[in-house]
C-alpha cells in the first residue's frame, strides 16, 4: 500500500471536483482508465473514498482519518517504523485534505478547526486554546525554540505555566539537543522546569505539533516545519490519540533535562552532558552539530584536563567536578 503522501495529489484533484466516476476522472487527469481505476482502489483501500460499479463516493477526512488512525494504532501488519512513516504520511497530507473538502463542497469535513498565519501563529493558537480549556495535560514538540525564547528573553517573561500548572498537571516539553545546549535555551528551559515542565531534548524531531488534553492538536500547514508560519488546531479526540502516540515514541526516545540554571565553564560541558545522559560521543556530537572530529578533540581536552584515561573515568571525573561546582554555588547563595 502506498503512503498516503503518494496520493495526495490524485486526491486533491478528486476531492475537488467531486469527480463521479472513474473515467471522468481519468479524463480530467489525462490518464487511462485503468490506471486510474488503480489509483482510486489505493484511495479505497486507505479509507478515503468507496467505488461502486465505477461511481466514486467521497468520505468525510475526519472518518477516514479516523480508520486510519484505528489501523496504525492496532498496528495489523505493521512495524513501528512503517507506523511511524505512515503516520507522518496523513499528517502532511491532512491539511490539505481539509482544504480541498471545502473547496469542492459546502458540506462539513467534520472536524472542528481554527487556522491562524503569521510568524507568531504557533504560539497565538496554543495561548488561545490553552486559555479556552485550562488543559491539565500539554505535550509540545518545539524543533526551534529560538524564535519564541527571544521574545519571551526580551519581554522578560517566564513560561506560560508560571500561572496555569498544578500538583495534578502533566506539562511535557520536547526541544532539540542543539537549542538545550544553547544559552538562550538553557536560561528559558530552566523557566519551563521551574513552572513544573518536563523536558526533554532530541536530535532529531520530526515537526512543531502539539497536543492539549488528548482532545485538540496543533499541527503546521507543511508537516515537518520546525518553527511554522501557519498553523491549525484541530479538535479531535481520534488525532489527538495519534499524536500522543508519535509523543510517547519521541519522549522515549529522548534525554531529560535537567540542572539547566548554570553555564558552561569549559567548552566540553556541553559534550559530557550528553555522554553522560547515555548518548555516544558520536551523537552527542551530531546532536550538538559538531563534526565528529570536534567531538573527539573536545573529549581528548576534557580528559587531559582531568587527568584520566578512559571516558567511563572521565564522566565521574566530570560529574564529580560539576556537582562540587554546584554545592559551593549554592554555599555562597
Amino acid at each position: 500500500m502506498r503512503r498516503t503522501t503518494e496520493v495526495a495529489e490524485f486526491l486533491d484533484i478528486a476531492l475537488r471536483g467531486r469527480i463521479d466516476t472513474v473515467a471522468e476522472l481519468a479524463a480530467v487527469i489525462g490518464g487511462s482508465v485503468d490506471a486510474t481505476e488503480r489509483e482510486v482502489s489505493r484511495l479505497e483501500e486507505l479509507g478515503f473514498l468507496s467505488l461502486t460499479d465505477g461511481v466514486i463516493t467521497y468520505r468525510r477526512p475526519a472518518d477516514s482519518i479516523a480508520d486510519v488512525t484505528r489501523r496504525i494504532l492496532t498496528g495489523l501488519s505493521h512495524d513501528l517504523e512503517t507506523s511511524i512513516a505512515e503516520t507522518q504520511g496523513i499528517l502532511r497530507t491532512l491539511p490539505k485534505l481539509l482544504r480541498a473538502w471545502e473547496h469542492g463542497d459546502t458540506d462539513v469535513h467534520g472536524l472542528p478547526i481554527e487556522v491562524m498565519h503569521g510568524p507568531f501563529a504557533a504560539p497565538d493558537m496554543y495561548r488561545l486554546q490553552a486559555a479556552r480549556s485550562k488543559p491539565r495535560t500539554s505535550y509540545a514538540c518545539m524543533p526551534d525554540t529560538a524564535p519564541l525564547y527571544k521574545v519571551l528573553r526580551d519581554a522578560d517573561y517566564g513560561s506560560y505555566w508560571d500561572d496555569n500548572s498544578g500538583p495534578d498537571h502533566d506539562i511535557r516539553l520536547l526541544v532539540s539537543t542543539v537549542d538545550a545546549n544553547t544559552e538562550l535555551g538553557r536560561n528559558q528551559i530552566a523557566h519551563e522546569i521551574n513552572a513544573g515542565s518536563q523536558v526533554r531534548m532530541h536530535s532529531n524531531l520530526p515537526s512543531f505539533f502539539w497536543v492539549l488534553d488528548h482532545s485538540s492538536i496543533g499541527i503546521p500547514f507543511t508537516w515537518g516545519e520546525a518553527w511554522p508560519s501557519s498553523v491549525m488546531s484541530i479538535q479531535s479526540p481520534t488525532l489527538a490519540e495519534l499524536m500522543t502516540w508519535i509523543y510517547h515514541r519521541l519522549w522515549e526516545e529522548a534525554v531529560p533535562v535537567t540542572g539547566l540554571n548554570h553555564t558552561w565553564e569549559h567548552p566540553w560541558d556541553p559534550i559530557l552532558r550528553l555522554m553522560n545522559s547515555g548518548m555516544t560521543m558520536e551523537s552527542a556530537s551530531t546532536a550538538l552539530g559538531l563534526t565528529a572530529r570536534t567531538g573527539r578533540r573536545r573529549v581528548s581536552d576534557a580528559m587531559r584536563h582531568y587527568g584520566v584515561t578512559s571516558q567511563f573515568s572521565l564522566g565521574a571525573a566530570w560529574t564529580t567536578s560539576r556537582n562540587s561546582q554546584h554545592a559551593s554555588a549554592a554555599t555562597r547563595a
